[in-house]
Formats: C-alpha cells, structure tokens, sequence
C-alpha cells in the first residue's frame, strides 16, 4: 500500500460503508469530505476532530494543534479542549520530548484551548515522536458539503504549499538548502503564524458560508475535489489563479513537486454562496488574504479552467521525499 491516505473509494468500501450511526445525539458521522464528528447535545452541538502528525518532526507540536482546531473551525466551531496522544521512540531525547510539548502548550494557549489529558507513551512502534490529537469545540449550526448550491463560490484563503514548505525545508534541510536565501529563511519563520485558520472560518461562519475545508493532505486540488463529492456536485476550478507561497513555488520546483497537491495546512477554502464580495472584503480587512478560485456546478466532474478534468486526489506530494521516492534533485 501506498504511504498517505486511502483513495476515496477505498476508504468509503473499506471503512465508512462499515460504520452504522445509531444514537439520536449524532448529527453528522464520517463521510468523504467531512473532517469532523457533530453531537447534538441540546444547549450547543458539540464538533469533534481528530488527526495524527506523521509527515513532520520538527514542527510536530504546532502542527498537531493546529490541524485539529483548523477542522473543527471549518465545520463553523470554537475549538474549545484538546487532547494528545504521544508516541515516542526509545531513540528520542527529553530535550527533544520538551520542545514538542511547549510549542503544544504555548498554540494551544495561543488559540484559548485548553489541553485537558491524553496519552503519553515511548514505543518502538514508531520511529520518530508521533502526536494525535482530539479537539471538542462547540457551534450553533454546522457547515457541511451537502449544504453547497450550484452557483456557490470557492474561495482559497492564504497561499498554497505553506505547510508542506515548511516541513520540507525544517527536516530536510540538505535538500534545499543550496537554494533558499535569506529572505527565503525569513519568510519561513513568519509562515509558522498562518497555519491556523480559526480567525477566517469565524469570519466565513458570521457571513453565511454554505460549508468550508481546511487543506491538507493532496493540497488544494485534494481538498476542492473533496468539497466537490462531499456536495454531490461538479466543480470548475480556475487553477491558474491559484496562489502558491514564494517559497513553497521555489522548493517543489528544485524538488519536482506538484505545489497543488501539496500538503497545505494555513489555507481554508471557503464556500459562499450569493455574492462573494462582501466576504472577500471583510478578509482583507482582517488583513487575510483571500481570492475566488472556483464555482460549483450542477454537472459532476472537476475540471480546470480549460475543461481539463482535474484527477481524484491521490498520495500527497511530500510523501515523494518522505519516502524516498522522486527525491528530485
């Protein structure tokens, strides 16, 4: 089997179609498309998400926060508590055990969530600290593909390729070192700070977005095809128009990666339906950066902006180097 995710249709045969939904309380259970679990529990409906770290180590702990918050955000929660699981190979040291549990706590108190328990664990199952983390947040409605129209608009928050840009250049400096400069570097530690995207999804939320998605694992063209079969619907993507981080640009091209199939955590896609100005303006405002990529159609199928159908997703472009396959250069 191949590292990353299971393709849809394995993962709707071999798990989904598997799991029955019995309880009254359970509003939205697992589907192709939605990140997260919603409870009904009569004062607020309560959204849960769950996601492990394996394709980072440096950046392991932020991360870990991040990825979990980002999709109980986009299904129009508060991230409110979060648990964390951690398995630690005999190999790794307490000063590195430290550095993944501050940077934990200090974006988790960036964020006000509250860390509240979890596992803690050293195994030779794993060969580097692996982190899974559980984050309950609340809503008062839940944004969802189903709730997508034809005619909605795809809206691409931030630039592509950020994430899987910063995992490259952190545990595989040798690879790229020759061809980052010292703008590059810089732009690289202020990209830490636009991995969440908690403060545009409250935004989408208040401005009557039909449903969002974070983007990680098969990058932006995954994640928008996600949102497509999660609707029901066809998709025209305008993919040139897609903005992709300057750094992220440079490092798939020295590397021979796909930036729109590169895990993108920091970038939220948004559904809107009507008139997507007011909401691209009140981005700017908060000073997000955010442009329309796409409209959904009544018609099934992905396409570009030529008609091009735009394949299903498939195994994320970092996993190239991760695994040692297509090192580039």
């Amino acid at each position: 089997m191949k590292i990353g995710k299971l393709t849809n249709e394995q993962l709707q045969a071999l798990v989904i179609d598997k799991l029955k939904v019995g309880r009254r309380e359970v509003v939205l259970g697992a589907g192709i498309g939605e990140d997260c679990a919603v409870l009904d529990f009569a004062d607020n409906l309560c959204v849960i998400s769950t996601d492990p770290i394996t394709g980072a180590s440096e950046d392991a702990g932020s991360l870990a926060v991040h990825i979990s918050a980002n999709d109980v955000s986009a299904a129009g929660g508060e991230p409110v508590a979060m648990l964390v699981t951690m398995l630690i190979p005999p190999s790794a040291t307490m000063e590195q055990l430290e550095r993944v549990t501050d940077a934990l706590c200090t974006q988790a108190e960036r964020l006000n969530i509250d860390i509240v328990g979890g596992h803690t664990e050293i195994t030779d199952a794993v060969n580097r600290i692996v982190l899974s983390t559980v984050v309950l947040g609340k809503a008062g409605r839940v944004l969802r593909g189903k709730n997508i129209r034809p005619g909605d608009h795809l809206i691409m928050t931030k630039q592509a390729g950020m994430e899987g840009a910063m995992i490259l250049c952190a545990d595989f400096p040798e690879k790229v070192a020759e061809i980052l400069e010292e703008k590059d570097r810089v732009l690289l530690e202020q990209m830490g700070e636009q991995i969440s995207v908690v403060a545009e999804a409250k935004i989408g939320e208040k401005l009557g977005a039909s449903a969002m998605h974070d983007v990680t694992e098969g990058g932006i063209l995954g994640a928008s095809y996600e949102l497509a079969d999660a609707a029901g619907l066809g998709l025209r993507l305008d993919v040139q128009s897609i903005p992709v981080h300057p750094v992220a640009q440079k490092v798939c091209a020295h590397l021979a990666l796909n930036p729109y199939r590169l895990i993108s955590s920091g970038s939220l896609l948004i559904v809107q339906p009507g008139d997507p100005a007011p909401l691209l303006q009140a981005l700017e405002q908060a000073g997000i950066a955010a442009k329309v990529i796409g409209v959904f159609m009544q018609e099934k199928g992905i396409t570009d902006e030529n008609g091009t159908p735009i394949l299903p997703p498939q195994q994320d472009e970092l996993y190239k180097i991760t695994s040692g396959q297509g090192l580039g250069n």
